[in-house]
């Protein structure tokens, strides 16, 4: 090969070379970035046929916020507690209504915490075929624990499983769409 037809071959290699040195840094920027995001959040879509949170069929899911509040949508780990209707390692979106020390008061026609309506009937107790006088319930939110309702009538939450346990929790939602 003579001199003159090497000398293209060697800008194209420089030329990648720099191009590789200089893409490096963003590229493991957009790597690292890209583990980060993949991590702590997740989207999340209605994939039941009722939607106990119609406000919205698409949830960003945030596994790094644990910092919750009554009325934050929350994320948690479905488990056995809502066997039959759920597998145990789904991802469950509902409301956070009462923390710690909240009176929770549920009744046929309404649940209630700290003496505020947060939720309506008790539809699902024939679907479990009891009667809604099985899950009449008047206590305090235990520590480590949550009182949590869909936003529906029909939601399998706390109204008929009880507490969910703080350690069940996986984050806060925000509603997408």
């Amino acid at each position: 090969m003579t001199a003159p037809e090497a000398a293209p071959e060697a800008a194209w290699e420089r030329r990648l070379a720099d191009t590789i040195r200089k893409s490096a840094p963003w590229l493991l920027l957009l790597l690292v970035l890209g583990l980060y995001l993949g991590s702590r959040f997740s989207v999340g879509l209605l994939i039941e046929g009722s939607n106990c949170m119609p406000s919205h069929e698409v949830w960003l899911m945030d596994f790094d916020n644990r910092t919750v509040h009554a009325g934050d949508p929350v994320v948690f780990t479905a488990g056995l507690r809502m066997q039959p209707f759920f597998r145990p390692d789904l991802l469950v979106v509902k409301r956070l209504v009462g923390i710690p020390g909240d009176r929770v008061v549920v009744g046929t026609d309404v649940t209630t915490v700290n003496g505020a309506v947060v939720g309506e009937g008790l539809d699902l107790a024939a679907t479990l075929k009891r009667p809604p006088e099985d899950f009449h319930a008047d206590f305090t939110v235990p520590e480590g624990t949550y009182f949590i309702l869909g936003d529906t009538r029909d939601s399998y939450d706390s109204r008929y499983w009880g507490p969910l346990p703080a350690e069940a929790l996986r984050g806060r939602a925000y509603g997408l769409w």
